[in-house]
């Protein structure tokens, strides 16, 4: 008799298994920090453990409001991985939360924020080409020869502008050909606008004097904006240009300007 009452109280004694929830690693699941782009599919996963595991609810939140909810049913087992792809549609701090139920009723709780960015503007990516054209203005010292001044008047440059999408939210790369030399460089892009990065280059500008051909290597420095326009069929750019060069090595030349023109997309 001792034995079972001693028996009932153990029994009674025994405390209940909670269950437990925490976030899964692996191979493309978000966690903590987590940086996506709006709209792409992702991965959710949680470590589920306890005593006849029969449910978790996952959702994900911003400010208090619920944009996805999945609920799935377990067959009452004591240790469960889930794994649920959704695509998330926002911008800024989203919130993922899992709650694991077992058979008796006991809960647990795990969440984490992953953060959100509006994905580059798809319209950009592509290769653009025409005449950038440069307006400015130039100075010459000779030796032996009077100084040379002048100005240009919207001087074409052939240029081929290939963006793609970059590393980072938000972000874009560029292969930028102006007159024959390539440049590689990073951008950003806002709504139809897009900003690169300065970047140094060099030229070879032709030119005539008094009847002779001269052709300058222009250490230059030009940094370029554009605008999309129309249903992304046309490229505006614009920018600032400055550099100087050797004039048959005997003396300096020295260019600042501007760059504009409207590049036409070939793919």
């Amino acid at each position: 008799m001792a034995c079972c009452i001693g028996l009932m109280l153990f029994a009674s004694c025994k405390k209940d298994v909670q269950p437990t929830i925490s976030i899964a690693t692996g191979t493309n699941y978000v966690s903590q920090g987590s940086q996506v782009f709006s709209g792409d599919q992702i991965t959710v996963g949680f470590s589920l453990a306890g005593e006849s595991l029969t449910k978790i609810e996952m959702n994900a939140s911003q400010n208090g409001t619920v944009l996805y909810n999945n609920v799935q049913n377990i067959e009452n087992v004591p240790a469960y991985l889930y794994v649920h792809n959704f695509n998330i549609d926002a911008v800024g701090t989203v919130t993922i939360t899992g709650v694991v139920t077992d058979a008796k009723g006991h809960t647990a709780t795990s969440s984490f924020d992953i953060q959100c960015f509006e994905k580059p503007n798809a319209k950009f990516l592509g290769r653009y080409e025409g005449d950038i054209l440069i307006t400015g203005s130039y100075e010459a010292s000779i030796t032996g020869m009077e100084p040379i001044a002048g100005d240009l008047d919207n001087t074409p440059l052939p240029a081929i502008v290939d963006i793609a999408a970059g590393d980072g939210m938000n972000d874009v790369s560029a292969t930028i050909t102006i007159n024959g030399q390539s440049n590689t460089v990073n951008g950003t892009v806002d709504g139809n606008k897009v900003v690169f990065e300065a970047v140094n280059s060099t030229f070879n500008y032709s030119y005539q004097y008094q009847g002779f051909p001269i052709s300058i290597p222009l250490t230059m420095t030009y940094a370029i904006n554009g605008t999309l326009n129309g249903e992304g069929n046309q490229l505006a750019l614009d920018g600032a240009c400055n550099g100087e060069g050797s004039v048959l090595a005997l003396g300096t030349f020295s260019v600042d300007g501007t760059l504009s023109g409207s590049l036409n997309k070939t793919r």
